[in-house]
């Protein structure tokens, strides 16, 4: 649970991202259950108290009607600093787990240790946890800020050299096959399903496509997540499918997309939505080349975890 706990907190600092916040994100459990969660705001809500483990704090303890938190266990993606240290003290974590080191500010052993000061009360800690992914997501941060501050010192774009969108700064000669997480806006992510290597590789059939699509949409929007399901579709160059999610862990995305796939390989009988009522192209499938294209995908994916999911 570990993994999964700490992907949430990186899901959260990913939307602070997007918010234009510092990307720092927590989440407070007990037991195998989330009961707080909170990103840094201090930008949006104009106020130096709007951390990440302050929000997540604050949330568990309404939940569970008490200041005394002794059962639970807090994960941030980034070290604590002396202020969410003490809370973590005051609130009487049992454990503590955050990814990245903040050598300038952190207060679990980087700039002082607040555990370890002998206070009535020291939480257990870990550091140093999934590091590589909660330090990736800072670093994306702050190389897009000296970007943009960048970008405001050059003159002005003519109004008719339009800016390219964000999929077209990818370099697809470097893009493998698998499941990536291409953007989030908000609580909406979108995933990129790559099925084959752009620019290298023969692209799929439109036939195999097509069912695809209606059997995979078919599949998740009857699962237990369907009211998280936004959309699944082909890429118009033929080299793999978009899926967006809102309310949901990667991890559970990476999940249900690997069931989706095992569920075409099998499939036996008539695709849902295969006529001219129901389909603007319904002689167009391919129900032999999807079970192709998702034993292919189903094996690429089958030690694929949230760690892989990252361009």
């Amino acid at each position: 649970m570990k993994n999964e706990f700490m992907n949430e907190a990186l899901r959260l600092a990913e939307l602070a991202f997007l918010e234009g916040e510092v990307p720092v994100g927590a989440v407070v459990t007990i037991g195998n259950k989330i009961i707080g969660t909170g990103r840094n705001r201090r930008e949006k809500g104009k106020n130096a108290l709007h951390h990440a483990e302050i929000e997540a704090i604050n949330e568990a303890c309404k939940r569970l009607g008490g200041w005394r938190l002794w059962e639970c266990e807090l994960y941030v993606t980034l070290e604590p600093c002396p202020m969410c240290a003490g809370a973590i003290i005051n609130a009487r974590i049992k454990n503590v787990v955050f990814g990245a080191y903040d050598k300038k500010d952190g207060a679990c052993g980087s700039v002082t240790n607040l555990f370890e000061s002998g206070f009535s009360y020291s939480p257990s800690y870990e550091g140093g946890f999934m590091e590589e992914e909660c330090a990736d997501v800072l670093s994306r941060f702050f190389k897009d800020l000296r970007k943009k501050s960048e970008e405001k010192k050059q003159p002005k774009r003519e109004n008719n050299n339009m800016e390219k969108i964000a999929s077209f700064t990818v370099d697809h000669t470097k893009l493998l096959r698998g499941m990536y997480i291409s953007r989030i806006d908000g609580d909406v992510v979108t995933y990129d399903i790559r099925t084959r290597r752009p620019n290298v590789e023969e692209v799929m059939e439109n036939g195999a496509i097509h069912t695809v699509e209606h059997l995979f949409a078919t599949f998740v929007r009857n699962s237990e997540f369907k009211d998280n399901i936004i959309y699944f579709g082909p890429m118009g160059c033929r080299t793999g499918f978009y899926f967006l999610t809102t309310g949901m862990t990667h991890a559970q995305a990476l999940s249900l997309t690997k069931d989706a796939f095992a569920f075409i390989e099998s499939f036996e009988g008539e695709v849902p939505g295969v006529s001219a009522v129901e389909c603007g192209n319904y002689r167009d499938h391919d129900l032999a080349g999807a079970k192709k294209e998702a034993a292919d995908q189903k094996e690429i994916l089958k030690n694929w975890t949230t760690a892989d999911m990252i361009y």
